[in-house]
């Protein structure tokens, strides 16, 4: 499957990211368990760096439900009331570099009235239905602040408590649950996204990353 470009530079890339699951799926809708990298147009593709042989296009890990037992494919929105509104994009999430500064980025789902489906939709769609672009009267919808960098687990110093990605995120997922039941099944891992640098490749001073 061909990039989006034939040509990206090392500060555009970063190789060697390791998945254990829950995290990724391919386009097939396989869970994909291993190495992978990823570019900063959002692309993520399996194998430690570029291969065009064998690289397969990766996207955001979906979990089984029971409505939607492929946990995959995306069921178009139907709706039963016809409405002028214009129709909801899907992307995947893009991580920028001020993401991985800063340590989290902002997500929306969407959920039907009359559906238990949950999707993630990009932030102009959200911001349509919030201005009544979008019919309101179909969707329920909410953002939530996803935390991608920093330790994992809590620490402690003395009476003191640090919250870690985890917890943070699962904090994150709780809260939603209350507009949004059933977000926890989309939201399996708590560190999807994330962005350990010990995985992280030194910048190729040479230039010869593709």
């Amino acid at each position: 499957m061909s990039r989006q470009k034939t040509y990206y530079t090392a500060d555009e890339t970063i190789n060697n990211l390791f998945t254990k699951g829950k995290q990724w799926m391919t386009t097939d809708n396989i869970e994909y368990k291993g190495a992978y990298h990823r570019y900063l147009t959002g692309e993520i593709y399996t194998q430690s760096k570029w291969n065009a042989k064998i690289s397969k296009k990766l996207i955001a890990y979906q979990a089984p439900t029971p409505n939607n037992p492929g946990a995959t494919e995306y069921r178009r929105l139907k709706p039963k009331i016809k409405t002028k509104f214009k129709s909801v994009s899907l992307i995947p999430v893009n991580l920028t570099k001020e993401n991985i500064s800063t340590g989290y980025i902002t997500r929306y789902f969407i959920k039907k009235y009359d559906s238990n489906s949950i999707q993630e939709i990009e932030k102009k769609s959200y911001d349509d239905i919030s201005s009544n672009i979008s019919d309101k009267k179909l969707y329920s919808i909410i953002e939530i602040k996803w935390y991608i960098s920093g330790p994992k687990q809590d620490s402690f110093n003395g009476i003191v408590s640090t919250l870690g990605v985890i917890s943070k995120n699962r904090q994150q997922i709780n809260l939603a649950k209350v507009k949004l039941p059933g977000i926890s099944n989309i939201l399996t891992d708590p560190l999807q996204y994330y962005t350990d640098t010990d995985f992280i490749k030194p910048t190729d001073i040479n230039g010869l990353d593709s």
